[in-house]
């Protein structure tokens, strides 16, 4: 049974399997089999009651399936009878805004929050509710735990320090209970910052590009699984186009379903010629937003001599980056030693515009 399956999705209809943005699970997770049986390994530990040895980080830039991936986590850890609670950084105010929310209220108690008995009143979420790392321990022990924060990278650094510490105390208590964040590819050094030892305890997967083959099957199985088709030419050409870039594929998956003149007949060259514009339009929306955070960071020339200089050129080592960098903050008149170079390398790659290598 897939993840859409279990979460009720039935056949696509008029809309189309394909669900380009807002971090929903599109119909084939293409690409993600390594992360996905990384993912199950920490699930069998829970379902056996037992706290597993580590927890998962999720980090990459926009668009790559963070969000989607996460998700699928959840969905798979409720199908196995496992608890799970899901927050965004900005979210979690504090540690006792984390302990109140964790906490499991006793029913009677809940029934009356809110009510005043003799002048004396009675609100249960106001109540002390102890340590997080008790609060969690006790819920953990109660059914087994997924904890998931996504958007990770906007955690406060108090309270980012508080949870994988909470999380790894409840594990000494033998309560089974896993941590799962997922951000941006600053989310590492967010971590770090923390102070915590979580980052080194932690499996951590940098989500990037699709290879072509996974590419091709986000676009081909979905659309075979309902019954179309589309010819290899096409394919190819809308994995090329994509890049490999998840959002850019459900996008074009989105528009190829609702411009198909003939269901009965495969995709064509054409059929993606007409869907071109509507998919153009969207990514220039896209890169526009991208190019304004480069602006603001002062960095969009750099940014376009880097493009310009591995046009073509998709195997780059990090040297080639770091000179790339230094002639053109060089040409800019900029301070180009070395250890602003590596400044405005992370920089860049924080923002998504050096992307990792998919699995």
């Amino acid at each position: 049974m897939t993840a859409a399956q279990r979460s009720g999705a039935g056949s696509a209809g008029d809309l189309g399997p394909f669900v380009p943005g807002q971090g929903q699970i599109p119909p084939h997770l293409a690409g993600r089999e390594h992360e996905q049986e990384l993912i199950r390994h920490l699930l069998r530990w829970l379902e056996t009651k037992r706290p597993p040895e580590r927890d998962l980080i999720l980090y990459g830039p926009r668009g790559n399936g963070k969000t989607a991936l996460m998700e699928w986590a959840l969905i798979e850890a409720r199908a196995s009878g496992i608890g799970t609670l899901k927050f965004t950084g900005a979210d979690i105010e504090s540690k006792e805004w984390l302990a109140r929310h964790l906490s499991v209220v006793p029913p009677r108690l809940r029934l009356l929050s809110g009510v005043s008995l003799f002048g004396i009143g009675i609100r249960t979420r106001d109540s002390p509710v102890g340590l997080l790392s008790e609060v969690l321990s006790r819920r953990a022990r109660r059914r087994a735990l997924v904890v998931a924060v996504d958007e990770a990278h906007t955690l406060a650094i108090d309270t980012g320090r508080a949870i994988p510490n909470a999380v790894q105390r409840s594990r000494t208590d033998q309560a089974p209970v896993v941590l799962l964040l997922a951000g941006t590819p600053d989310l590492p050094r967010h971590v770090n910052s923390m102070g915590a030892s979580f980052w080194g305890r932690s499996e951590t997967l940098p989500l990037g590009l699709l290879q072509p083959e996974a590419a091709a099957d986000a676009i081909r199985i979905p659309l075979e699984a309902e019954g179309r088709s589309i010819s290899a030419e096409a394919l190819a050409q809308v994995v090329e186009e994509s890049h490999g870039y998840s959002y850019f594929l459900q996008l074009w998956g989105r528009l190829i379903w609702t411009g198909m003149p003939n269901a009965a007949r495969p995709v064509s060259l054409d059929d993606v010629g007409r869907a071109r514009p509507g998919f153009e339009n969207a990514r220039n929306i896209h890169y526009l937003a991208r190019y304004a955070e480069l602006e603001r960071a002062r960095l969009s020339y750099v940014a376009a001599s880097l493009s310009q200089a591995f046009i073509g050129h998709h195997k780059r080592t990090s040297r080639d980056v770091n000179e790339a960098i230094r002639l053109a903050l060089e040409s800019e008149g900029r301070d180009s030693g070395f250890e602003t170079v590596l400044t405005v390398r992370d920089r860049l790659y924080d923002l998504g515009y050096i992307l990792v290598c998919g699995r």
